[in-house]
């Protein structure tokens, strides 16, 4: 039995790829994000977060969704 909560999206690899580098970019953001709050200075954009904690999960939770995509996309 399927899990009602997961679906299935049917793309080209062209498509794919453009998905994860926007992914990818959003990761780095946020991983610029906690260096930001570590340090005080970072050479990226900076995006909402309490701390630097809430965006380094924000960055891990980009970074799996990527690795599940390549998982599937590569087995």
């Amino acid at each position: 039995m399927s899990d009602p909560e997961k679906r299935t999206v049917e793309l080209d690899r062209l498509s794919w790829g453009q998905l994860l580098d926007g992914l990818t970019c959003r990761a780095e953001q946020y991983e610029s994000t906690a260096e930001y709050f570590r340090t005080g200075e970072t050479d990226g954009e900076i995006l909402e977060a309490t701390d630097a904690d809430e965006a380094q999960a924000i960055a891990n939770d980009y970074r799996e969704i990527i690795q599940k995509i390549r998982t599937q996309l590569d087995p």
